[in-house]
């Protein structure tokens, strides 16, 4: 697969979770010929981004620019349960995703979740795993 020279502003979102950790090797090449001919790759995730994130994306050998969190950007407004699980309005959750994207003029995003694509006036890719 080759990318135009040309287009080398080109920038793609990722989802972490059932997209790259469903198929890594696919996105691990994915993310590494976007870097190579000048583009940017976006991890956008719901998760916080600590070690064991960073960790798992050096596992899968995924190439990244920028990496985005929904927890993180509203850390301010962010809750959790008396089991440690993240809680946000869900309105506010589900559209941060198209936000970060059309803010940061991502050219397309690539998630598994019907949900964040109502959002979303980026290209939106639903992606679908077996």
């Amino acid at each position: 697969m080759k990318i135009d020279k040309k287009v080398t502003s080109y920038k793609l979102g990722l989802d972490i979770h059932g997209v790259i950790d469903a198929n890594p090797k696919w996105f691990s090449f994915l993310s590494k010929i976007i870097i190579k001919a000048g583009g940017e790759v976006h991890v956008i995730t719901g998760s916080s981004i600590t070690k064991e994130i960073k960790n798992k994306l050096k596992l899968y050998k995924i190439k990244y620019t920028h990496l985005f969190s929904i927890i993180d950007a509203h850390k301010d407004i962010t809750t959790y349960d008396k089991n440690g699980n993240p809680w946000m309005d869900q309105d506010i959750w589900n559209k941060t995703k198209g936000q970060y994207c059309a803010k940061n003029n991502i050219n397309m995003h690539i998630d598994d979740s019907d949900i964040y694509g109502e959002y979303f006036t980026t290209p939106y890719l639903r992606y679908y795993h077996k």
